[in-house]
């Protein structure tokens, strides 16, 4: 049986977009389906996205979504379709004046009933604004873990990378400062595409499918900083080389 939540999105679509039936039918399954289900998996939400009210919510929502790799993968491999439903779903909620009042992540208690209290950090982490941003900028002292480049004073070069990565990681490893590095934007996309990786003494490992790691700023004497590197890193790193880091063909 349909939900009132689905019934009412159809009821948009049918009404404000030019969409054939079977667009829309696609439409409302990727959201109450697939994309629902991927936002539950990488522990995002505790309901269906069908139920979210707010525009502000679900950006938020959609924010943490976009920024997995997995969801940026089949994204593509959809040739965006799951975009397009968002972008949808978006509209319909904006235009369906929402009665609950959920424009501020701040106020949202562990009990928030559609959200997730790790998401709530993610959400305020991608901001610049998290603890766990935070934690790691305090511990690598706004520099970067390889270089030791200084982040700018304007707004926020340094990324902070998971080294395990957030969706294979339970609630106590995404929150871990050890579980993370401070990298200028050229490192953390190699570091997080499994082109670099880094051994037990923090030198670096590059792969031989990345093509002129030079033209990337990459080379064989960059190392983590040595007197930061902590034992506590080491697990995390290791399953970094064994599970992320593009070994040999």
């Amino acid at each position: 049986m349909k939900s009132c939540y689905e019934i009412a999105f159809e009821e948009w679509l049918k009404n404000k977009t030019k969409l054939s039936d079977s667009s829309q039918y696609k439409y409302v399954a990727a959201i109450k389906g697939s994309i629902s289900q991927r936002c539950l998996e990488y522990g995002v939400i505790k309901t269906n996205l069908l139920e979210v009210r707010d525009p502000v919510l679900f950006e938020n929502i959609r924010k943490c979504l976009e920024g997995d790799e997995r969801y940026i993968s089949l994204n593509q491999t959809g040739n965006d379709m799951y975009k397009r439903s968002m972008d949808y779903f978006t509209e319909y909620l904006k235009d369906d004046l929402p009665s609950i009042d959920s424009s501020s992540i701040k106020g949202f208690k562990e009990a928030h009933p559609i959200i997730t209290t790790e998401a709530v950090g993610l959400i305020n982490a991608r901001k610049g604004q998290g603890v766990y941003r935070k934690s790691l900028e305090e511990y690598w002292k706004s520099r970067c873990s390889i270089t030791g480049t200084p982040d700018s004073n304007k707004g926020k070069l340094l990324i902070a990378s998971h080294i395990k990565p957030w969706a294979d990681s339970n609630n106590s490893e995404r929150m871990d400062q050890f579980n993370g590095l401070l990298l200028i934007p050229n490192l953390d996309k190699a570091f997080d595409r499994g082109y670099i990786t880094f051994d037990r003494s923090g030198a670096i490992l590059i792969s031989s499918q990345l093509n002129t790691p030079s033209g990337f700023g990459i080379s064989k004497d960059l190392c983590i900083t040595s007197n930061k590197l902590n034992q506590n890193h080491l697990r995390y790193l290791e399953y970094h080389r064994k599970k992320i880091f593009l070994s040999e063909c």
